[in-house]
């Protein structure tokens, strides 16, 4: 009953691990403070699919044991593949910036609109102004 009430949780910025049957107990780790990771997997682990997971953190923890838990290898791997995406949105990489605007050609188009008799003067000065003051 004991290994049925354990959840092991990784989401896009923590690691977490629920237990208890009445009582709850509830670990969590940032993955930006994890450091390494460690399976340990014994000869009947293979066999059976179960195997410790150490995440060592910078952390004042320093080392979340996940012992005997199913699928060690998958659970690793989910872990570290979130790692690197939280890694890779923290740096900026892979993020699509989106280009500044034009703004002497959103003004224009603004004075055709005003030309047009689409929009007021008032209206015109008001958003040009607006447009200069992002320069």
């Amino acid at each position: 009953m004991r290994w049925y009430s354990h959840k092991y949780i990784v989401t896009n910025l923590r690691v977490i691990q629920v237990s208890g049957v009445i009582n709850k107990n509830v670990y969590d780790s940032s993955l930006e403070k994890v450091n390494d990771v460690r399976l340990v997997q014994s000869f009947f682990g293979r066999i059976f699919g179960y195997g410790d997971v150490e995440i060592l953190t910078a952390s004042d923890v320093g080392i979340n044991l996940f012992k005997r838990i199913g699928d060690p290898v998958h659970f690793k791997t989910v872990m570290i593949n979130a790692k690197q995406d939280l890694d890779r949105m923290q740096s900026g990489v892979g993020i699509v910036h989106e280009a500044a605007p034009d703004i002497p050609a959103m003004i224009a188009k603004l004075d055709e609109l005003r030309q047009k008799g689409i929009i007021t003067e008032a209206e015109f000065q008001q958003k040009k102004a607006e447009l200069l003051a992002k320069l």
